[in-house]
């Protein structure tokens, strides 16, 4: 009866040696998975960071630019720019790529 015993214990001992090394395994594997995943979240953070840094600096300098009072000359940039208007007694060219082929061809 003593051999049955110690083979029963036998058998016991390693199935119960082999279920650790199985769960072992799995929460290596598991680990494994969630430091990948915490590492990339920690590279998205830097860069979410980094990137609300650069939109807090570029509003500081929008809110100043705001708060400053435009001079005649960016006025009147604007005014060319955005909406196209000229000064009176001014003359606009334009030139379109037709023009310039034909000047070259002839």
């Amino acid at each position: 009866m003593r051999g049955r015993d110690l083979t029963g214990e036998k058998t016991i001992s390693e199935f119960i040696r082999i279920v650790v090394a199985v769960l072992l395994a799995y929460a290596l594997a598991r680990y494994a998975a969630v430091q990948k995943t915490y590492e990339e979240t920690e590279r998205t953070l830097r860069t979410l960071c980094s990137e609300v840094q650069t939109l807090r600096e570029e509003t500081g300098v929008l809110s100043r630019a705001l708060d400053a009072e435009p001079d005649a000359e960016q006025i009147e940039k604007l005014a060319r720019d955005r909406l196209g208007l000229v000064m009176p007694n001014e003359t606009i060219f334009y030139f379109t790529e037709e023009d310039s082929t034909k000047q070259k061809e002839g």
